[in-house]
C-alpha cells in the first residue's frame, strides 16, 4: 500500500477535481485525508497501486509531494488509550510518526520516517496484542519434463530441443517450451507467456468477483495484456513492467465509473501481482452493451 502526499488548491472543487481524475483512470481510493495548512490544502490518500495513482494525479495538473510505503495495523478500538500506547512503543524505538489515519477496513495506517524500526515495532505491538490476522498457507504444486532429448541430450547447446511439459494432477499437460529468440517452439507455451497469463487471470477472477459484490453485470471480458522483459548482455534478464488492458463489456445499467474503479481493487487483491517485484499496470475499457 502507498501513501501519496498531494498538494491541493484551497478552493472550491480542487477535491471533486482530484477524485474525479481518479475515477477516469480507473484508481480506487483506499483510505485518508485532506486538511488546509496555510494557504494549500494537503491530502494523505492510500492507494493500492500508487504508481497509477501518481500517474493519474499528475496527467491532472496536481503535485504529488511524497509517495511512499506506509504501516498498516489493526489497533483494538474498544480499548481506550491504544494509540496512545502504540505511539509510545514507536517513540521509544527512535520512529517518528508522519501521517496517520485509517482506512476504509478500519485499520490503521502509519507514515513513519523508518519504516524497518517502524515495521519491528508494528508486528511485535499486533504480536503482543492478539491483533494477528491468521494466515492460511495454501500449496500448489506442478511437474515439468523435459522431453526435448533428441538422443544425444545436452552435449550441445544446438543439440538439443527446448520442448517440456508442465503438469499437474488431474490437469492436461500444457505443452511448453522457451522463446523462440533461445531456441524454442513458437508453437508452444514458454516461461515468459506463462507469467503473463497468469497475471492477466488472477487480475480477471478477482474483477469478476468485486464486479458480482458490486452489482456490476459483466457479460464478456478479454484481457490483451503484454509483457516487456529486458535482456542483459550476459544473458540473465528480468521482467521490467506488464501491463494489462481488459476490454470489459457491462450490462446496460451497470455502473461504468464503478466498472473502472474495481480494476485498482482487484490489482490489489491478485494475488500474482502481489508477488512480482515489477509494475504491473492496468488500462482497462469498458463498454456498455447495446450502448
Amino acid at each position: 500500500m502507498r501513501d501519496l502526499n498531494i498538494r491541493l488548491k484551497n478552493q472550491p472543487g480542487a477535491l471533486a477535481d482530484m477524485g474525479e481524475a481518479l475515477g477516469r483512470a480507473g484508481v480506487s481510493i483506499e483510505g485518508g485525508g485532506a486538511f488546509v495548512v496555510g494557504k494549500d490544502g494537503m491530502a494523505h490518500f492510500l492507494f493500492g497501486d500508487g504508481n497509477a495513482a501518481r500517474k493519474a494525479l499528475e496527467a491532472a495538473g496536481f503535485e504529488v509531494l511524497r509517495d511512499r510505503e506506509v504501516l498498516v495495523l489493526r489497533i483494538d478500538q474498544d480499548k481506550p488509550g491504544q494509540l496512545g500506547a502504540l505511539a509510545r512503543e514507536m517513540a521509544k524505538a527512535g520512529v517518528n510518526i508522519e501521517a496517520v489515519y485509517s482506512d476504509h477496513q478500519n485499520q490503521l495506517i502509519l507514515g513513519v520516517d523508518d519504516m524497518e524500526k517502524g515495521r519491528a515495532v508494528s508486528e511485535r505491538w499486533m504480536a503482543n496484542s492478539g491483533m494477528l490476522r491468521t494466515v492460511r498457507e495454501h500449496r500448489y504444486t506442478a511437474t515439468v519434463t523435459w522431453t526435448g532429448n533428441t538422443g544425444t541430450g545436452t552435449s550441445s547447446y544446438r543439440e538439443y530441443q527446448r520442448d517440456h511439459e508442465i503438469s499437474a494432477k488431474d490437469k492436461p499437460a500444457i505443452p511448453s517450451s522457451s522463446d523462440p529468440h533461445f531456441r524454442g517452439d513458437r508453437t508452444r507455451w514458454n516461461p515468459e507467456d506463462l507469467l503473463v497469463g497468469s497475471l492477466s487471470a488472477c487480475h480477471q477472477l478477482w474483477y469478476l468477483h468485486l464486479c458480482a459484490d458490486a452489482g456490476i453485470v459483466v457479460v464478456a471480458y478479454e484481457d490483451n495484456a503484454q509483457g516487456a522483459l529486458a535482456e542483459e548482455p550476459d544473458g540473465a534478464g528480468q521482467f521490467t513492467r506488464v501491463v494489462l488492458r481488459p476490454r470489459v463489456t457491462i450490462r446496460k445499467g451497470s455502473d461504468p465509473e464503478v466498472a473502472a474503479s474495481l480494476h485498482a481493487k482487484a490489482h490489489e487483491k491478485c494475488f500474482i501481482a502481489r508477488s512480482v517485484r515489477f509494475p504491473v499496470e492496468c488500462e482497462p475499457t469498458i463498454v456498455v452493451q447495446g450502448g
